[in-house]
């Protein structure tokens, strides 16, 4: 037996051994509650053709307990897609909540920065000696500032 041949064995039975998820663990309920239901149709047809058969009760009565079976399982395989969709949207809302924290700070970022460039034109149009221009720059400093504590 080689290495990669001994790896390539573990790493199936690793594979073989994991947990399925929700989704997979669904399908594999959904795929019981099918067989049950298919089971069941099976007895209905037999007890259709062979309606004076000395057990047509019992196969009745283990028709409707599979009926119920199939029943219960999907019911359970749509719970737990349920619980999968929950989680997708809790994750979604996980998203957003980042991508709004990330957008506040590019807004900080963004009022720094216009701060940042009124200030310049404040002190550019000091240094020159613009008094209009003083004043338009301490107008757009003003207005930097309150349109960074909105």
């Amino acid at each position: 037996m080689t290495d990669s041949s001994a790896s390539d064995i573990a790493a199936a039975a690793i594979a073989a051994t994991a947990a399925p998820s929700d989704a997979d663990t669904a399908d594999a309920i959904a795929q019981l509650a099918d067989a049950a239901g298919h089971a069941s149709t099976v007895l209905f047809n037999w007890r259709r053709d062979n309606p004076t058969a000395l057990d047509v009760d019992r196969a009745l009565n283990l028709e409707m307990t599979l009926d119920q079976r199939a029943i219960d399982l999907r019911a359970k395989a749509v719970r737990l897609l349920g619980a999968q969709a929950a989680g997708a949207i809790a994750q979604i809302r996980d998203a957003a909540q980042n991508v709004d924290e990330f957008l506040g700070a590019v807004k900080k970022t963004e009022d720094r920065l216009a701060i940042a460039s009124a200030v310049v034109g404040l002190a550019g149009a000091a240094l020159v000696g613009d008094a209009g221009g003083v004043l338009q720059a301490a107008v757009a400093v003003h207005g930097a500032l309150k349109a960074a504590r909105a």
